[in-house]
């Protein structure tokens, strides 16, 4: 939203199928992510005027929570309790796994939603369900205000 105008940026119309759903911006505000459905994460170039345009496969997953680190990492949830870490490159950098209980009945543990937090910005929290969860990281992670601020 510039000046108090909301913009349409694109729809269905451009990706048939499947809805846009989870979304973030990398540092440099140069990049947006989007899910499109729970099958892929579209990035595409954000241009001068705010626009955005070349949308390209990123991923061949997606859900609806993506977070970025300082150095433009995206940590982005997926089918069940993992969390992808993936280079501003494309390459996959690693995998969070949640851990399963043990004990019987098992409840479910599915990455719901996450947030970096703490002083240094290097703790991820992680909620699942019925639990919460926080890793400390070597990478700060990005928090909303500070997107574009670098």
């Amino acid at each position: 939203m510039k000046e108090g105008k909301v913009t349409l940026l694109g729809g269905d119309k451009d990706h048939p199928g499947e809805f846009p759903n989870g979304i973030t911006l990398s540092p440099d505000e140069k990049h947006l992510y989007v899910t499109a459905g729970f099958r892929k994460t579209l990035r595409y170039n954000v241009l001068p005027d705010d626009t955005i345009a070349n949308p390209a496969p990123f991923l061949d997953a997606g859900n609806d929570r993506m977070k970025t680190d300082r150095n433009g990492n995206l940590y982005s949830t997926v089918q069940g309790n993992e969390i992808w870490i993936t280079s501003p490159e494309g390459k996959h950098l690693g995998t969070l796994q949640l851990p399963q209980s043990t004990r019987e009945p098992r409840p479910r543990i599915v990455a719901t939603n996450m947030a970096f937090g703490d002083p240094d910005n290097k703790t991820l929290y992680i909620t699942a369900c019925t639990h919460l969860f926080r890793i400390k990281l070597k990478v700060a992670g990005m928090r909303p205000a500070e997107v574009g601020s670098n």
